[in-house]
């Protein structure tokens, strides 16, 4: 009998341990507003988040896409999005790449909503599906 009750309590031990961890990741549109730099999150993570002296923005009005990357393209996120994103609440569709510490990340075609936009030309695009906000630029 004590032997079944060890192993019931490890079970819920490890249930509960699991279950925390998963919650580290649960990042949602309302974490997402509080983020107030040009940066990428995935389910929680933060892939890159800009520094002037580490990394380059870029912007192409004609691709309109949005551009982040240290100098040596080994820490980088690129956004191409379908349309101009013009106003809180509008709906566009996009692809995006970035870097991992291990990988190269791609998602084609994934709906991002523009949840914010300030009067410093920031932009927060956020993907409810994938756990994915990003802040952007639109420099000139």
């Amino acid at each position: 009998m004590k032997r079944y009750g060890t192993a019931y309590m490890t079970a819920v031990i490890l249930a509960a341990l699991v279950m925390q961890s998963c919650d580290r990741y649960n990042f949602s549109e309302e974490d997402f507003a509080e983020i107030g730099n040009i940066s990428l999150h995935v389910n929680g993570a933060l892939m890159l988040d800009y520094s002037p002296e580490r990394h380059q923005i870029g912007f192409s009005p004609d691709r309109i896409e949005f551009r982040v990357s240290d100098d040596g393209m080994a820490d980088y996120f690129f956004i191409s999005c379908d349309e101009m994103p013009s106003q809180t609440g509008q709906r566009l569709h996009a692809d995006l790449e970035y870097t991992t510490p291990d990988d190269i990340k791609t998602k084609k075609g994934i709906e991002f909503v523009v949840t914010d936009m300030d009067s410093g030309g920031l932009i927060w695009l956020w993907n409810s599906r994938y756990g994915i906000g990003a802040v952007v630029t639109m420099i000139q």
